[in-house]
């Protein structure tokens, strides 16, 4: 997955306007810029595949999700455009496991 990001990055060329004229063809060559209309799906990739990892820490018993209210959702993570709340015991040990599904 990650090289066919990297290709749809790497792949395209840019031209800048200067005074009203277009300069020399370019490829980007440090990764995505914000702004990028290809960045909110790169977002959306990320987003789910930690969601993902943390649904199967709090199924294996590795983190507790928080319940709001007695027949309310379990929640363990909120995403809203490109921010995130993740929601464990403040521990080390539930500190390090968030950190290994960052990784």
């Amino acid at each position: 997955m990650v090289d066919m990001i990297m290709l749809c990055i790497n792949s395209c060329s840019m031209r800048i306007l200067w005074n009203g004229e277009p300069t020399n063809c370019f490829h980007p060559s440090r990764g995505i810029r914000k702004g990028d209309p290809l960045s909110p799906y790169i977002i959306v990739v990320c987003v789910e595949h930690l969601s993902q990892l943390m649904e199967v820490m709090v199924q294996a018993g590795h983190s507790r999700a928080v319940q709001l209210c007695k027949n309310g959702p379990r929640i363990s993570i909120l995403f809203f455009a490109d921010d995130i709340i993740l929601f464990s015991k403040a521990t080390e040990a539930k500190a390090e496991m968030i950190k290994g599904c960052l990784d």
